[in-house]
């Protein structure tokens, strides 16, 4: 016998460098698999356990995929929103 393990794709929100994002997954991605944030961050899925979440703090929300999720949405973005700021380039390795 065997017990599932429901995951809505729609509620991973991946964590880089302790900011959480979101992303549009059609399904749970396989461990290595390059996955692409709404804000246009890419990484590779690693999967964890909720307590290794918070070693370094409670992540903080990217504000250009929030951006990103309220205009496909139609949500109102309130002026000042730090999302609305030019983002700043990714450094490249």
């Amino acid at each position: 016998m065997s017990a599932l393990i429901f995951i809505d794709p729609a509620a991973i929100h991946p964590v880089i460098d302790n900011v959480w994002h979101r992303t549009r997954l059609s399904g749970i991605p396989a461990p290595g698999q390059g996955i692409t944030m709404l804000c246009g961050a890419t990484a590779a899925a690693e999967f964890e356990t909720l307590d290794k979440r918070r070693v370094n703090g409670a992540p903080t929300q990217c504000p250009y995929c929030d951006v990103a999720y309220r205009r496909s949405l139609g949500w109102t973005i309130p002026e000042g929103h730090p999302g609305l700021h030019p983002q700043p380039q990714r450094r490249r390795p």
